[in-house]
């Protein structure tokens, strides 16, 4: 973009890509500052400007002369055309396997809505899952047809948090993560891994390796133990553990989730967790509450549909989750009398990234 601001001197304002829309959508903030106040020229526009490759390729108005914006506010120039930008921006906080991704083309109708709406008001789109990093950027790279780029990624239950790397010497976001530091540092306290392993070990020498298994190595990390347990053993296993990491006074998530004859047990850190990830990066990003909505189909969501934040449970659910639904629903009416306070959580008929967009509708952000 090559523009002046408040009458000044023309120059050069950096576009940066948007995640979600690489290659389709680029954006620039344009702060109104003291300085250029002060600097401007009287009866001048707050803005005037065109778009450039630096390649000679120009965009300008179609009716010819420049684009010009006369107040703050959010535009978009499309076709030769400048157009206000109307709704709120919102931050949507999804889990991945069967609530963001399972049908294809659910999955591509919520992409079409989030490059073409969501992207534009500066929303910021953030997946919350199970996976692993590796995991993820496999299916991100199988999904590449109908699956937008998040801008940020909490994996593994909660205990890794990653954010796209800037490409070196440039303001553009490049394909890389990097883990955040200071969210790994802080789920050190109160923690040993180790002493949740043996845990977990004593549990299993007590129902047998055809009841109970670690999950394979790239599913853990030194802030996460996850075991496969038979649902005919859970209540014992759970029970053990909890003996176990109080005798070591290690204090512990425990995560179930899944559903028919095995379930997922996820051991983290007290302060992880996917509600307490999802907190952490909706600060980072300047977020409030209610323009934060978490989205979700399974046990292992529940943390973060019981936030205080908006929260979308998905058509096809799982049954543990729809069993917390129904007890807050019953919570809900019996302390109250009644079943709104419950509104903040909405409850789809349709299934996966179409119950999401629904969810939206609900929430009245679309």
């Amino acid at each position: 973009m090559h523009g002046s601001v408040h009458g000044g001197p023309w120059q050069d304002i950096p576009m940066q890509e948007v995640t979600a829309a690489a290659g389709q959508l680029l954006y620039a903030d344009v702060v109104q500052n003291d300085r250029n106040k002060n600097s401007s020229v009287s009866g001048s526009h707050l803005l005037e400007f065109v778009i450039t490759d630096r390649l000679g390729s120009w965009e300008k108005p179609s009716y010819g002369g420049n684009f010009v914006i006369t107040g703050p506010g959010r535009y978009k120039v499309e076709g030769g055309a400048i157009q206000t930008v109307s709704g709120p921006a919102i931050m949507v906080v999804s889990d991945l396997d069967g609530t963001m991704v399972g049908d294809d083309v659910a999955t591509a109708a919520f992409r079409e809505f989030w490059v073409s709406t969501g992207a534009v008001r500066g929303g910021v789109l953030v997946y919350n899952t199970g996976r692993s990093l590796q995991s993820f950027e496999q299916l991100l790279k199988d999904k590449a047809h109908c699956m937008a780029a998040p801008d940020a990624l909490i994996s593994a239950v909660g205990t890794k948090v990653y954010q796209r790397q800037l490409l070196p010497g440039s303001s553009t976001k490049g394909g890389e993560w990097e883990e955040d530091a200071e969210w790994s540092k802080q789920l050190d306290e109160g923690w040993d891994v180790q002493a949740v392993r043996e845990a977990g070990y004593k549990a299993l020498s007590q129902v047998g390796k055809d009841a109970m298994h670690f999950r394979p190595p790239e599913e853990q990390n030194i802030h996460k133990v996850t075991c496969g347990v038979n649902v005919s053993v859970l209540d014992s296993v759970l029970a053990c553990i909890k003996d176990s990491l109080a005798t070591s006074s290690v204090k512990a998530n425990v995560i179930t989730s899944g559903h028919g004859e095995w379930r997922y047990l996820d051991l983290v850190p007290m302060k992880a967790g996917k509600l307490e990830a999802l907190e952490y990066v909706r600060k980072l990003h300047n977020f409030p509450i209610s323009s934060t909505v978490a989205c979700g189909d399974s046990g292992n969501d529940i943390l973060m549909l019981a936030g205080k934040n908006p929260a979308i449970v998905v058509g096809n659910a799982q049954p543990d989750l729809m069993q917390w639904v129904q007890e807050q629903q019953k919570q809900s009416v019996e302390s109250r009398g009644n079943s709104n306070d419950v509104r903040r959580l909405f409850v789809a008929s349709k299934p996966e990234a179409l119950g999401i967009l629904e969810g939206l509708k609900a929430h009245g952000f679309v």
